[in-house]
């Protein structure tokens, strides 16, 4: 048998295997990795239940939380971490265990609570080597607080971290620019005039009356790129009933913003910050994306990052649809 008919042979073989054992084939690399994952952590969970005294064990929490937080697998793990705390809560992964803790309480949507963990967490940190992590993790949480609508929560969270680096000045300054934005909660948006892709001359005043999103992106960002599906679908239901989407884009050229909205056939009103004619990355305080803000029919600004399922669910309390 040559080497082709082989491997064909083996191919459906595998195939055959699979379609016996009632799974379904992988739709890509990503689904392929993350059975992987979840299997590695089920094995492990299960090891640690049957040795909770392995001496091995800071190894096997180790890797069953940092699989856990690479996949935002909170609310699955939640109990796994609450045992390692009780059990060993000076131990040598004890951060990662609350980091697992605060975000499945902010994925149940229990803020206050999870807030109150982060808080512990800090405490536990305050060495110059820590300031990367603590804001890493730090964004991470406030990202989920704005998301939700939980401002004060995220306020406070940024407060927090300030309050326990004081000495370090990167974070200092990430800190007073994200208070900024919060800020910017239940404010008048910045009414300023820029001309769109096209040329034309847009004042953003002009759309009172209706919502809008305003959405800060560059074609180079992929969780920008990741959320487009649900903007367009977005927009879809709700432009009739009076949404509306003004997407800014910081590409370093003009030209690759057209080419994009061209290719995706995107309806809604395009700005290239660079050549609008006005800073709106200044004017809305923007210090990263992706980042949208939501402007409600009396120009005043409601919501932030509003990403996943949280932009459908907040649009639909908020605008009734005719049907």
């Amino acid at each position: 048998m040559g080497l082709g008919k082989t491997l064909l042979t083996m191919g459906l073989i595998a195939a055959a295997a699979v379609q016996a054992s009632g799974q379904a084939t992988p739709a890509g690399v990503a689904e392929i990795q993350s059975r992987h994952d979840r299997a590695l952590v089920r094995e492990l969970s299960e090891y640690l239940m049957r040795n909770p005294k392995a001496d091995d064990r800071d190894q096997a929490y180790a890797a069953l939380f940092n699989k856990a937080i690479e996949h935002d697998w909170f609310a699955e793990n939640e109990e796994s971490a609450k045992l390692y705390l009780k059990n060993d809560p000076d131990g040598p992964v004890k951060a990662l265990a609350q980091i697992i803790s605060v975000m499945a309480r902010a994925q149940a949507g229990q803020f206050n609570d999870a807030l109150a963990r982060y808080k512990e967490l800090m405490l536990g940190l305050g060495k110059s080597d820590q300031v990367e992590f603590a804001s890493s993790f730090t964004e991470t949480f406030a990202a989920s607080a704005v998301t939700a609508g939980e401002v004060d929560v995220a306020r406070q969270i940024y407060q927090t971290v300030g309050e326990r680096f004081p000495d370090s000045t990167e974070l200092r300054d990430k800190v007073a620019r994200e208070l900024a934005r919060l800020d910017r909660v239940g404010k008048p948006a910045p009414s300023l005039e820029v001309q769109d892709l096209s040329g034309k001359t847009v004042r953003l005043a002009s759309l009172r009356g209706k919502y809008v999103l305003v959405d800060f992106w560059a074609t180079w960002c992929a969780p920008c790129i990741a959320e487009l599906p649900r903007q367009q679908e977005a927009y879809r239901k709700y432009h009739d009933a009076g949404l509306e989407v003004v997407g800014v884009s910081l590409d370093e050229t003009r030209s690759a913003v057209v080419d994009f909205v061209k290719v995706r056939k995107l309806p809604w009103a395009q700005f290239h910050n660079g050549t609008a004619g006005a800073d709106l990355v200044e004017a809305f305080g923007v210090s990263s994306i992706p980042a949208n803000y939501l402007i409600d029919p009396e120009g005043n600004i409601v919501r932030l990052d509003l990403r996943g399922a949280a932009l459908d669910a907040v649009l639909a309390k908020l605008i009734k649809r005719g049907e």
